[in-house]
């Protein structure tokens, strides 16, 4: 992962939440302010998201002999801050819904940014209990388990699906 997407993202996961911008989604649903706002939290999440991702694989080839280091291109080289900024944004659980819908969703479904977060907190992964990471692995083994019912069921509070918050980062990376 090269360093501007990874700029590109801290600059999204950081702003994003205070900014005042309007989201046309290709839906033609009109949106109301406290949607806006859900949405633009559940963005940051992902946004906070990917980059304790980012940190996360970044740590794990600097440990390799030869490999460039990622991580170098991070603001800070703790995953475990990242996946805190993210649950600290995400008060509708969208970041949480949005995870679980990247489990239950088939690989070739996933764009890359996806399926590197996907890896961080999927089967297998480790998480310290009552750290910030486990909050997020919690949602994937819901996801695992029960698919994307169990997920819409379980992170209700979040209006959005796992395509409509990935479409806001997106127009979010390109702001």
């Amino acid at each position: 992962m090269n360093c501007y997407l990874l700029a590109s993202l801290a600059l999204v996961a950081a702003l994003v939440g205070l900014t005042d911008s309007t989201i046309v989604l290709a839906t033609g649903a009109g949106l109301t302010v406290g949607a806006v706002t859900a949405l633009g939290a559940g963005v940051a999440a992902v946004g906070a998201l990917a980059l304790g991702a980012a940190a996360v694989i970044g740590l794990a080839n600097k440990r390799g002999r030869g490999k460039r280091e990622t991580i170098s291109c991070l603001p800070f080289n703790n995953p475990e801050l990242f996946f805190s900024m993210a649950a600290n944004t995400d008060f509708l659980d969208c970041g949480r819904r949005y995870l679980c819908e990247l489990e239950a969703t088939p690989v070739e479904n996933l764009a890359e940014e996806e399926m590197m977060i996907r890896d961080v907190f999927g089967k297998g992964s480790t998480s310290i209990n009552g750290s910030a990471g486990s909050f997020y692995a919690e949602a994937s083994n819901i996801g695992i388990n029960g698919g994307v019912a169990a997920c819409v069921q379980t992170f209700s509070s979040c209006p959005f699906d796992r395509k409509t918050i990935f479409l806001a980062f997106e127009e979010a990376k390109k702001a």
